[in-house]
């Protein structure tokens, strides 16, 4: 009998399926996240969620001493991913993918969102200020956007983005052949700057990892084409926020709808909520109900592979090293 550690709401939504897939052979162990709370020592299947308590996941994790496999309900595991786990040879699988279609949809609105200025014009209605205006904004329609990240999220905003007649380019760290893929022209990592000085609109959605950090800063928007579009649905920390501001104070930038951002919750403070052409939300990109549901169905999937001993067969595993 297994120990399965996972957030009081995720047993409270998906144990009697969980229970159900693993055929009787786990044991569920809800947790909050506090200190204190028994039955860590036990566990070697831990799902990452949110936690109610004001431990960190990564923090919980340390404190399972048997843990051996770890299913990320997000894509991103650079919250929790340290040496300590990689060095006990912990399994990761994470979720990539399951978001796609809700973070896609969050991208093109984005886009929309700067080509028709709808801070300003949202703005407008709370002054219930009708300005009608002939010409308002420019269409995506034959716009070339930079995916930066061609993962399972880039690589699906690609397919959606040449449906709606834009050209697609992409950055990707690992090489790979594009017949059959929806993007016009796929360049390697270094070649960033010239992405950046040929695209209308940015999208990011690569991986936060050590050399990424800060992916986007001064360089970066010096080589972006002037007044395009940035939009972040990845990790706040591949872009660098101060040399952001500056960007968009001198018009390089034209716009920015950021959804994530450092840190998190952003400060009130921040420049960024009131600049007049940033748009801020809450990491909420990828939250659908559909989204969080294809996660447990992929753990679901997963669950009875492990128990069976066929780690090899899992899906989604993805490398520590690569996050540290």
């Amino acid at each position: 009998m297994k120990t399965v550690a996972l957030a009081r709401w995720l047993a409270d939504e998906y144990g009697a399926r969980i229970e159900g897939a693993a055929a009787g052979r786990v044991r569920l162990l809800p947790l909050r996240g506090e200190e204190g709370e028994a039955g860590l020592d036990d566990v070697e299947i831990a799902v990452y969620g949110p936690y109610e308590g004001p431990l960190s996941f990564r923090e919980l994790a340390d404190r399972m001493p048997g843990l051996h496999w770890i299913h990320s309900t997000g894509a991103g595991i650079d919250s929790f991913a340290s040496p300590g786990l990689a060095e006990r040879g912990v399994i990761v699988t994470n979720s990539a993918g399951v978001y796609a279609p809700a973070m896609a949809e969050y991208a093109i609105a984005a886009m929309v969102a700067i080509a028709r200025d709808f801070r300003r014009l949202i703005a407008q209605q709370d002054e219930r200020c009708w300005n009608h205006e002939e010409i308002s904004g420019r269409e995506l329609y034959g716009k070339r956007v930079g995916i930066v990240g061609y993962g399972l999220t880039g690589r699906y905003l690609a397919g959606v983005c040449k449906a709606l007649g834009m050209e697609v380019w992409a950055t990707k760290r690992r090489p790979m052949l594009i017949e059959g893929e929806p993007v016009d022209r796929l360049l390697p990592a270094h070649g960033l700057h010239e992405l950046l000085g040929a695209s209308d609109y940015v999208v990011v959605t690569a991986s936060l990892n050590s050399t990424t950090r800060h992916l986007l800063g001064d360089t970066e928007f010096s080589a972006l084409k002037p007044g395009a579009g940035l939009v972040n649905i990845a990790r706040g920390g591949l872009v660098d926020q101060d040399a952001l501001l500056r960007a968009l104070d001198d018009g390089r930038v034209g716009g920015a709808v950021l959804d994530v951002v450092v840190p998190q919750p952003l400060p009130v403070e921040s420049r960024l909520w009131t600049h007049p052409h940033v748009i801020v939300t809450s990491h909420i990109s990828g939250g659908s109900p559909e989204g969080w549901a294809r996660s447990m169905d992929l753990f679901l999937w997963n669950l009875p592979l492990y128990l069976d001993g066929e780690v090899g067969r899992l899906g989604n595993v993805v490398d520590l090293r690569d996050h540290l």
